[in-house]
């Protein structure tokens, strides 16, 4: 049994940020229905994009245009589908549109709410740290007061993470 749990824990610390901030529900487990909000249910009515994942069909219903930007041979690569997300939400705080933001935001914190650990990693690695990382201007700091509060969790134990891993390959942070 001590095997067990040792093998659960390294695991467990492999997962990202996202996944430990909204919950451990790895890929394959049913959603716990009985906890969901109708309304964000329906949020997630996926549709059907040629060789596409249903990340990009929920990403389609509300952000459309963002969408018909993907190369076609991008779409049904996931991490590729997250960033295209991740460059539209820099190029609003470039131009400090921070109800575009806003809405990136609360389009991301209500896919991690159902989200399996794949969609975890991809929206953690080519989403959160990717845009946020080393990141010290002054747009970059507004952008970090409207990430939902397990956003911004998540961001900070992502961040947290990376910190450890250049201080024990004896790379100081920045």
């Amino acid at each position: 049994m001590l095997v067990f749990q040792e093998v659960i824990m390294v695991f467990e610390e492999e997962r990202t940020g996202t996944w430990h901030a909204y919950g451990k529900r790895p890929s394959g487990n049913p959603l716990p229905t009985a906890k969901l909000d109708p309304h964000k249910l329906a949020f997630f009515k996926p549709i059907s994009l040629s060789g596409s994942s249903h990340f990009a069909g929920y990403l389609a219903i509300h952000f459309p245009k963002l969408v018909a930007g993907i190369e076609e041979g991008d779409l049904g690569v996931l991490h590729l589908e997250v960033g295209a997300l991740k460059s539209a939400t820099e190029d609003a705080i470039h131009s400090r549109d921070w109800p575009t933001v806003s809405n990136h935001f609360a389009f991301i914190d209500s896919v991690l709410e159902i989200a399996e650990t794949d969609l975890h990693d991809a929206i953690g690695i080519s989403y959160l740290v990717n845009l946020f990382y080393n990141e010290t201007s002054m747009n970059y700091a507004k952008a970090r007061t409207l990430l939902p509060k397990r956003l911004a969790v998540a961001l900070e134990i992502m961040e947290r993470h990376y910190e450890e891993l250049m201080y024990q390959q004896g790379t100081p942070p920045k």
